[in-house]
């Protein structure tokens, strides 16, 4: 195994670690008496709460589907079971998105993070459509660059707690912190997806593979 292998390999489980963390976390909304939990005093029963219930628990799914589908081995060995990942990560996106979409208008910090939720839930549905339109038609190139694209926002829900709890962690005001990770949870992630298929593309002068973590 080279170095590049090697720090592929290391980003891949640091990847799963925290969004088996962040998973964690994010399921102690569901739990009674919890801190942050769906306590009817606070979150009074609403078609809103009702989305946006929906959508933590389908972000959850689709975060958790995403990690094996990028290791090589498991996709080759396991092809019945990546591919039924992939329609549970379909089904949360699906889901997730559109929920996403709908709460956005609400969310804390005023019009920037309307805007930035509102065009994350967007970009992150429409990728994933077209990453599902792309197998579809058989292009499995084409496929698994929009997935890495769909999944880089995916993890928005992973580094949305990051980037808020360092910036608070350092002292900024928390509704200003918010206004800002609005936009840092998800547009580094998209840019540094496009610098990895750029790269990986220049490379080898063909499509940009998919993540191995071998």
């Amino acid at each position: 195994m080279n170095s590049e292998q090697r720090i592929r390999q290391i980003g891949w489980i640091v990847m799963c670690l925290l969004v088996l963390i962040l998973c964690l976390y994010s399921a102690a909304y569901f739990i009674p008496g919890m801190p942050y939990g769906f306590r009817p005093e606070v979150y009074p029963a609403s078609v809103l709460t009702i989305f946006l219930i929906s959508h933590i628990a389908a972000a959850i799914l689709a975060a958790l589907a995403g990690p094996l589908q990028f290791w090589g081995e498991f996709r080759k060995k396991r092809a019945k079971l990546h591919r039924c990942l992939g329609w549970l990560y379909l089904l949360g996106v699906a889901i997730a998105a559109p929920s996403a979409l709908i709460i956005a208008p609400i969310s804390q910090g005023g019009l920037t993070t309307h805007i930035g939720f509102s065009l994350l839930a967007i970009c992150w549905g429409a990728s994933t459509l077209i990453a599902y339109w792309q197998i579809v038609n058989g292009d499995w190139q084409s496929h698994r660059r929009w997935m890495i694209r769909s999944y880089a926002l995916t993890l928005a829900f992973v580094t949305l707690r990051l980037w808020l709890g360092g910036l608070t962690a350092l002292g900024a005001d928390f509704a200003e912190a918010y206004q800002t990770v609005a936009w840092l949870c998800w547009v580094p992630n998209l840019v540094i997806a496009e610098l990895y298929l750029g790269k990986m593309a220049a490379k080898q002068n063909v499509q940009a593979p998919l993540v191995y973590a071998n």
